[in-house]
């Protein structure tokens, strides 16, 4: 056995899922601090079993679900599986499969649920499934961070788990434990069980006294059942004559009341045609009067209309005069305003001239002062520049002074600093040396990765182009299962909606609906109560028709589909009585024996010879031979046609003595009436058919379901694997970037060094030149310099005298311009307010002629209203002389009306009269059908009352014997006459004063006996074995623990063995070993560990380092391995506290190992990943979510003396 993957979905900071794939060998796992490198093996040990979240790092169980990042919500699970190979005959897991994979699912609302290859299990089953094997929740396979330490720090008693893990003895003290389970559980049964048959045994001796008066009891109870059932078969039989009597002279008196019914309803007929003749007469007069006041209200609007438009005529008259008298008003108003705006303009003339003056004296002040402005600032610039002179040269002098000291230091120090870069030349050409080198070395390199780089490229370029093809033909093939599973789940839907209708009767008349659910329940009865013969359900529930006459037939049977068939006469009149008992409606029967099969006519046989012929009706439909009779005697005279067209010419020439109907369900009556048009089927005889037609179409659809479905599960594994080799393409390539990017970059460092390199060296020549050219220079520059400074002093001088002089020019200058801004200033003011003058009076000559223009309007507004002042009154004029004559027709239309009215009111009096004449019949007849009602009534009565007696009498034997008339019938007992009834009821007397005097009485005694007795004896049985039980389960827990003592021994010597030996090998020497605390007490005794590094005299291990601490708990860990190896092993950082060198003895003992132990390590050192057969790093990309790259060892060359920093950074 050993582990193959590894698979995390929503775990920690694994949200997406991820598999990790083990091989032989060591697998490590690297990554920075807090990437997820750790949640791997909290993943293994809870997937095994592990319920202390302490263990997995968490405070709850609901920690390890994915809680969300920036960019990704919360998952509501987390899911982890893993997969081991069981194909190995020695060390295998009890499992009958090659390959056990264990899944473990837990959601936020606390549910758990447990897989071992994908069947649901028990945490229970997981745990012992891995018993014995150290890769349990408890064995020593899965060391987390920081715990290897602490097996050295627990307490003697506390690392006993992992001994007997090694050992193999857990599952001995797992059987041990339920042993003792079982045997506290079987004496608690024992306990129970005897107290319970102490009491069964006191109830036994009662229960027998009970018994045998029970027996007596029921001798007497059945003499009692015979005397009452002859005494209810004489007294039923009598209640039936009586009955039977009642009935015929019930029949008589409602035909009476029938015959004065039809008589009243005649009369009160005529009474609604006289009052509907009479009400009509009422509303043609209402109408006349409402016609009358419509037109009388008409003549009046008329009137008002011509007062009220004489009125407007005189108004409008009045308005035209005053908008006359307005507009000379108006008039007078725009000359006053012309003759002010020419005063104004001849104003704003004489303003314009003496602004033209102001303006023309303010330009010439300007130009001055711009004159005096320019000399001033050319006076300023002068005095500038020879200020920048003034500076200039004193800066040189400066410098100069300066130059002259460097030259003398120059002179001193020259000698000393060609020897310098002489000797740092020499270096700088050594280091460009060994840089070159080593930057061809790392573009070989990098030229490598490039090309694996690009080779991965097109791979997964292949591999996209592969998934898109697979996801659209996924796609497409998922959307036919999805429509075939809708249209699949319609079909289901139809037929069971169909069927329901069916056992629902749906479509049926209530009365139909009624009596097959009374029929069902055993309720419809004869007159005795005895049950009926057989009710066989509608005509269309017993017939079946192909599709094409579907229409046809059910067209000529029309309501008959719906009556039901019965097996004969009294059958029907059962379910007829039924019905009317309950007030249940109205239904037609088919009795078997009445309804007769009709032979063939002459005229039928005849049809047959006419074009379009089907056949007969009859002989279309399908159907049991008994019901052969009924199917004839309602179709076999109805022929079928293929149209109207054929179906006429039939019936013409047959003078209409055949009925005929066609495929689309027109049809041809007796006498030659047709019936037809949009014919609708009534789905009672199609459903079958539908459902028959559904079923099919279903079948169908599961098939091609099932086809989709397959190709679905095909193309998604044949997706899954696709993407599986893009995403480790993708890894690879991650992982080939990653060491491209490292050797780009130290080329490119490298490269920068020699750059920088060489041109210090180049400086370094041109130093060295320049130091022997420059000493000729020095005594040539030293002279020119003195020279220069001389002349510089005396510029300085003059320069200064310059700018004194100019200075006071320039002020007075500025002073003149001074007093000319002021006269300006006074100017610009003056023409600022005859330019303001100026603006006033344009607003004012354009405010006149805007008011000119205002009145103009106004004036020409008011001729024109005057115009249609006028055309109103030419208007009104015309109406006037229009409502004059319509006044004249009113008048005649409401004398022709009153005329009308007054011929309607007496017609209505001869209405009234015939209406009183017919209400006096109505009342004599009423008065007669009351007389015979009452006398129907008090008949009905006693019948009904007859009835209940008889309903009474029958569900009295019924409710105390479960009775019919029948079964009691059967009971076989004499009939009794007037003389042995007396007989009879003194006896049924006499038993029940007997069944009194014996008291109540458990009838079911007997049976109470006989149950509780072999209870008695059935206990006894079971005490026994349960004694038996714990007598064997005491020798079986006795034999485990002798077992588990002498396996626990052998391993616990042979691990201290191994463990003086791992120890040495690790430290170098020193001495280790186990001790029992309590050697007579095996099972129970603690484990203390001794241990001694070289050189050093422990008492207690607390005394070592952490790092010495964590290498003593190596050493017993590969001690344990050697004993009892496990399959594969997980060990989280357990070499952090070691130091290099230890770590390299750590990596070479996991070497030696790893041939028959996989193991997987988290770490960060470079010692062990150099152990390593295939790596894997957990990188997160995003915060909060771990991302894993794979690496196979064997894909790196890796020549001697190379180490991993090109790949872990």
């Amino acid at each position: 056995m050993y582990l193959k993957s590894l698979e995390m979905q929503g775990f920690k900071s694994f949200p997406d899922k991820t598999r990790l794939v083990f091989e032989n060998g060591t697998t490590v796992i690297v990554g920075p601090n807090g990437s997820g490198k750790s949640n791997i093996s909290d993943a293994m040990r809870w997937v095994l079993g592990e319920i202390s979240t302490k263990s997995i790092r968490g405070e709850k169980m609901e920690d390890i679900i994915f809680g969300g990042a920036d960019n990704r919500r919360p998952m509501s699970f987390a899911e982890v599986s893993v997969t081991f190979d069981n194909t190995d005959k020695e060390n295998r897991l009890e499992s009958p499969f090659d390959e056990v994979t264990v899944t473990r699912r837990y959601f936020r609302s606390g549910e758990s649920e447990y897989f071992i290859n994908r069947n649901p299990v028990r945490l229970k089953d997981i745990y012992e499934l891995f018993m014995n094997t150290g890769i349990g929740r408890d064995g020593y396979s899965i060391i987390g961070q920081g715990k290897i330490a602490e097996i050295i720090s627990r307490k003697s008693d506390e690392r006993r788990s992992i001994f007997e893990d090694a050992a193999g003895i857990a599952k001995y003290r797992h059987r041990k434990n339920e042993a003792e389970r079982k045997l506290k559980q079987t004496e608690e049964n024992m306990t129970r069980l005897r107290d319970i048959f102490a009491e069964v045994a006191a109830q036994l001796g009662p229960l027998q006294k009970d018994a045998e008066k029970a027996k007596r009891a029921l001798e007497l109870l059945e003499t009692k059942k015979r005397l009452d059932v002859q005494l209810w078969l004489y007294d039923t039989e009598r209640l039936r004559e009586e009955i039977a009597s009642a009935e015929e002279k019930f029949k008589y008196i409602s035909l009476d009341l029938q015959n004065a019914s039809e008589a009243l309803q005649f009369f009160e007929q005529q009474n609604e045609k006289l009052f509907e003749n009479s009400q009509k007469n009422k509303q043609i007069s209402s109408e006349l009067l409402e016609s009358i006041r419509t037109r009388t209200e008409g003549n009046y609007e008329i009137e008002s209309k011509f007062k009220l438009n004489e009125k407007e005529i005189a108004h409008i008259k009045e308005l035209i005069a005053e908008a006359e008298g307005a507009v000379g008003s108006l008039n007078k108003s725009v000359a006053a305003e012309k003759e002010a705006k020419g005063d104004r303009e001849a104003g704003l003339q004489e303003l314009r001239e003496r602004l033209a003056g102001l303006r023309s004296e303010y330009e010439a002040v300007s130009r001055e002062g711009e004159e005096y402005s320019q000399r001033a600032g050319a006076l300023e610039d002068a005095i500038t520049a020879a200020l920048a002179d003034l500076r200039a040269l004193e800066k040189e002098a400066v410098d100069i002074k300066v130059r002259l000291s460097v030259i003398e230091n120059a002179r001193l120090s020259g000698s000393d600093k060609n020897t310098s870069i002489t000797e740092e030349i020499e270096e700088y050409k050594r280091v460009s040396g060994e840089l070159a080198e080593r930057c061809n070395e790392k573009r070989g390199q990098a030229d490598v990765y490039a090309a694996r780089l690009k080779e991965t490229e097109q791979i997964i370029g292949r591999l996209e182009e592969s998934i898109e093809v697979l996801d659209a033909k996924l796609k497409d093939t998922e959307r036919e299962a999805a429509n075939c599973r809708l249209e699949l789940e319609a079909c289901r839907q139809r037929i069971d909606t169909y069927r329901a209708m069916e056992d629902e009767y749906e479509g049926y008349p209530s009365s139909v609906r009624y009596v097959m659910k009374r029929y069902a329940e055993g309720r419809i009865t004869g007159p005795l109560g005895v049950p009926c013969g057989r009710i066989y359900g509608p005509l269309s529930k017993l017939i079946s028709v192909e599709n094409k006459y579907l229409m046809a037939i059910e067209t000529a049977l029309g309501a008959n589909l719906q009556h039901i068939v019965v097996e004969d006469e009294t059958v029907a009149k059962a379910a007829m009585a039924a019905l009317k008992r309950d007030n249940a409606g109205r239904a037609t029967f088919f009795p078997l024996t009445s309804m007769k099969g009709q032979s063939q006519a002459p005229d039928i046989k005849e049809a047959a010879s006419y074009r379009g012929y089907v056949g007969v009706a009859s002989e279309l439909v399908g159907c049991e031979s008994k019901f052969r009779g009924i199917i004839s005697n309602l179709l076999g005279r109805t022929v079928v046609f293929d149209n109207v067209d054929n179906a006429t010419a039939m019936a013409r020439a047959l003078r209409y003595r055949v009925r005929t109907v066609t495929l689309d369900g027109q049809q041809i009556n007796y006498g030659g009436s047709f019936t037809g048009g949009s014919a609708k089927s009534s789905g009672v005889l199609s459903r079958a058919a539908e459902v028959e037609r559904l079923k099919s179409r279903a079948a169908e659809l599961e098939a091609l379901v099932d086809e989709a479905e397959a190709e679905c599960r095909r193309l998604s594994k044949e997706l899954e694997a696709q993407r599986a080799n893009k995403a480790a393409e993708e890894q690879k390539r991650k992982l080939t970037e990653a060491l491209y990017a490292g050797e780009v970059a130290e080329l490119e460092q490298l490269k920068a060094k020699l750059d920088a390199n060489t041109t210090l060296l180049e400086k370094l020549m041109a130093d060295i030149r320049g130091i022997a050219e420059q000493e000729a220079r020095h005594a040539e520059d030293y002279e020119n310099l003195c020279r220069r400074e001389k002349e510089i002093v005396l510029r300085i001088s003059e320069i200064s005298s310059f700018r004194q002089e100019k200075e006071t020019e320039r002020h007075e200058l500025l002073d003149k311009k001074t007093g000319l801004d002021s006269h300006k200033t006074e100017i610009f003011i003056g023409i600022s307010q005859v330019e303001k003058d100026i603006d006033t009076g344009i607003k004012l000559i354009e405010t006149a002629n805007e008011r000119i223009k205002s009145i103009l309007a106004d004036i020409a507004g008011r001729e024109r209203r005057i115009s249609e002042y006028r055309a109103s009154v030419e208007r009104l004029t015309r109406e006037q002389a229009e409502n004059r004559a319509a006044a004249r027709a009113g008048a005649l239309e409401l004398e022709r009306l009153n005329s009308e009215r007054a011929k309607a009111e007496a017609g209505g009096l001869e209405y009234e009269r015939r209406l009183n004449e017919i209400n006096m019949k109505i009342r004599d007849k009423l008065a007669q059908k009351e007389s015979i009602f009452r006398e129907y009534t008090a008949l009905e009565n006693r019948l009904s009352r007859l009835r209940e007696d008889l309903d009474q009498l029958s569900g009295k034997l019924w409710d105390e014997y479960q009775l019919t008339r029948s079964e009691a019938i059967a009971l076989g007992y004499p009939p009794l006459d007037d003389r042995s009834r007396g007989e009879a009821a003194a006896e049924l007397t006499s038993c029940r004063n007997r069944l009194r005097a014996i008291g109540n009485v458990d009838l079911d005694a007997v049976n109470k006996y006989s149950e509780v007795k072999a209870r008695y004896d059935s206990m006894a049985a079971q005490i026994e074995d349960l004694e038996k039980s714990r007598r064997d389960l005491m020798a079986i827990i006795k034999d485990l623990e002798r077992n588990m003592e002498s396996a626990f021994l052998e391993s616990f010597n042979r691990i201290n063995d191994n463990f003086g030996r791992v120890f040495s090998e690790l430290f170098g020497g020193g001495t280790a070993q186990l001790l029992l605390t309590d050697p007579d007490n095996v099972l129970e005794s603690g484990i203390e560990i001794s241990a001694a590094p070289p050189g050093k005299i422990i008492k207690n291990l607390l005394q070592l380092s952490g790092g010495e601490q964590a290498f003593v708990g190596i050493a017993l860990f590969f001690a344990i391995l050697k004993v009892n190896p496990t399959p594969f092993c997980i060990l989280d950082e357990i070499e952090a506290a070691l130091d290099e060198v230890n770590v390299v003895r750590f990596a070479e003992y996991l070497k030696k190992h790893s041939g028959h132990t996989q193991f997987v390590l988290i770490t960060h050192r470079r010692g062990t990943m150099e152990a390593a057969d295939r790596i894997y790093g957990v990188t997160m990309p995003e915060f909060g979510i771990s991302k894993i790259l794979a690496l196979d060892m064997s894909d790196i060359s890796k020549t001697k003396g190379e180490d991993l920093s090109g790949l872990f950074g």
